[in-house]
This record gives C-alpha cells, structure tokens and sequence, in this order.
C-alpha cells in the first residue's frame, strides 16, 4: 500500500466546486444588509478626496467600505459538522464570515488609542507610564467586542497607509511574506 492509498478525504457529498454545500453565491439571500454608503457618511467627492474641516484636519470614514451581509442566516456549527474528517486547507467557509477589509487594515485599529502611547511618554512615575501603555495594549479589544469576521488575508507586497494629522503620525504597513 502506497501513502496516496493509505489516506483519503471524508466523503462530504458537495460538488467539487462549493465544498459548504448551501451557502453557493447563488442560494445566498441578500436580506439583512447593512446599508454602509460611504457617499453619504463620509462625504467622499468625485476625486476620492474628502473635504477637510474648519481646523484644516481630514474627517475620517466612520463606517466600513462596503456592505455587510447578516450573519444571523448562517450557522457555524452547520457547516462545521460537514466538514468532520476533511483535510484543514479543504475546507472552504461563505465569504458572508469574512469581514469586508484586509487585515492590514484592521491592524491599524491598533492605532486608534495612540494617545495613551503619548501620555505614557510624559509620565514620571514608572507605574503610571506602565498603566498607560498597559491600557494602550488592551484598547484593541474595545473595537474587536462584537466583530465575529476574520479579515481577508493581504495578498504579497499590498500595503495600507493609516495618515492620522490629529494625531500626528504616519502608518505604513505591507505584506512581505505569504507564511502566516
């Protein structure tokens, strides 16, 4: 008996192109969208610009580029229970679990409470410089709390440019490897 012999995937009675089954782009209900225009919330002008405000700083988006599906239609534990037995790197999930922006993106909402970094930087006492960068590396769970999606992976050499003038800083990150 050779190794191609010895092992062999679950039968999972899915055609060979949409290994979850019922969650096929055609059978997906479009129901439970939420409308996240970006025309509307963020002022966007036909240049991709947006329009600076009376101090002279950028507004930013407050909302995600684009539509997000309902995930109340989907369940996990469904199509986990179809793919017992599969090879891991097989197993395929509906988009509708993915949240719509690239990891690289959603990395940067690390930068969100950067002013703790600052304030931590201006404090005397030891304890005190701790605390804040303590609370800086727990303020990323605050936007995480009821985000269940997994951002899109980068493809090799994409970069995202975080540009904060309030802030006063510049964040540039680029995808360099394709090992996780």
């Amino acid at each position: 008996m050779n190794g191609e012999e010895e092992f062999f995937d679950a039968v999972t009675g899915f055609d060979s192109d949409n290994s979850s089954g019922e969650f096929s782009e055609a059978n997906q209900k479009v129901t439970g969208m939420i409308d996240l225009d970006t025309s509307k919330n963020n002022r966007i002008g036909k240049t991709g610009e947006r329009p600076s405000q009376e101090n002279g700083i950028q507004k930013h988006r407050t909302s995600l580029p684009a539509p997000m599906f309902s995930r109340s239609d989907f369940s996990v534990w469904t199509i986990l229970k179809k793919c017992v037995g599969l090879e891991l790197s097989k197993i395929t999930m509906p988009i509708a679990f993915n949240e719509p922006l690239s990891f690289l993106q959603r990395i940067t909402e690390y930068m969100e409470h950067v002013y703790l970094i600052h304030r931590a930087s201006c404090q005397p006492q030891p304890l005190e410089r701790m605390q804040s960068v303590a609370a800086f590396a727990v303020s990323a769970v605050a936007s995480q709390w009821e985000r269940t999606g997994k951002p899109f992976n980068p493809l090799l050499g994409e970069t995202y440019e975080l540009i904060r003038e309030d802030l006063g800083f510049r964040f540039i990150s680029e995808q360099v490897s394709h090992h996780p």
